[in-house]
């Protein structure tokens, strides 16, 4: 498929196959030179002096705030997002989640997936893992006219034929190097246990002067208080907050596809 395909036409050919994508697409949106690689799990950052912050199992309704709080600081994010989301899917223009995304893309924050309904690609067949995938693909097409060549699988598994068919579906698999646990830490007067384990992970430079940083916007105390921490642990230190793509030297134009 060429990658100038208009996006009428490339949803078209979403709707005649139910669902289907090419059975590869490894080289389709690679528009500008990328060393990125496919077939891996990614964790860590490759350019040095930056924050990736990294949002899972939005769109929700703190995810609004978390981008208000990331435009007060001029700093960028990415958000995986899940299809079937709270029991309602994105591309439902009733609910307030096609906004939202379109809030997120309009502002330069980049969009990867987190398959449909938060599978566990490691233990569900082959047939499912499409599901999974392409499902959440025509979802964004409704909305946003394009699909994420990035995804970070639920749980952080995918194991060795999650990779292979993720590779084929032209995906980078991306994981982190740092997890505050904000999952661990929702109950009131909670969440500083997952600020110092954000501001520890810095001090320790366990992998070097950049960091892939896991958290979720679909939790109010990480939205309310560790998103405004973290953003200014990072200012104060002198790192960027950056996008997965930006932090990878992945040019913009090849964070997806359908464009």
């Amino acid at each position: 498929m060429a990658t100038n395909l208009p996006a009428l036409l490339v949803i078209a050919m979403f709707s005649s196959r139910g669902y289907a994508t090419p059975t590869s697409r490894a080289n389709v949106t690679a528009r500008a030179p990328s060393t990125v690689p496919r077939g891996v799990i990614i964790e860590h950052c490759t350019v040095p002096g930056v924050v990736a912050l990294t949002f899972d199992d939005g769109p929700f309704v703190y995810t609004s705030h978390v981008l208000d709080v990331l435009d007060d600081f001029g700093a960028k994010a990415t958000f995986f997002i899940n299809g079937e989301n709270w029991s309602r899917g994105i591309n439902d223009f009733s609910t307030p989640w096609p906004d939202i995304l379109r809030r997120i893309d309009n502002s330069g924050h980049q969009i990867g997936s987190h398959t449909w309904s938060h599978a566990d690609l490691s233990t569900i067949d082959s047939h499912s893992r499409q599901f999974q995938v392409h499902h959440l693909e025509k979802a964004l097409f409704d909305v946003l006219g394009k699909a994420p060549t990035y995804l970070r699988p639920p749980y952080a598994s995918c194991s060795a034929e999650c990779l292979w068919e993720t590779e084929q579906m032209g995906y980078h698999v991306v994981n982190f190097d740092v997890d505050p646990k904000d999952y661990l830490h929702q109950e009131a007067g909670d969440i500083g246990a997952a600020m110092e384990n954000f501001s520890r992970a810095l001090d320790e430079q366990r992998f070097g002067n950049s960091f892939l940083v896991l958290s979720h916007d679909s939790l109010l105390h990480t939205a309310e208080s560790l998103v405004p921490w973290m953003l200014m642990e990072i200012q104060q230190r002198g790192y960027r907050a950056v996008t997965v793509g930006e932090c990878l030297c992945d040019p913009a134009e090849n964070w997806y596809w359908g464009v």
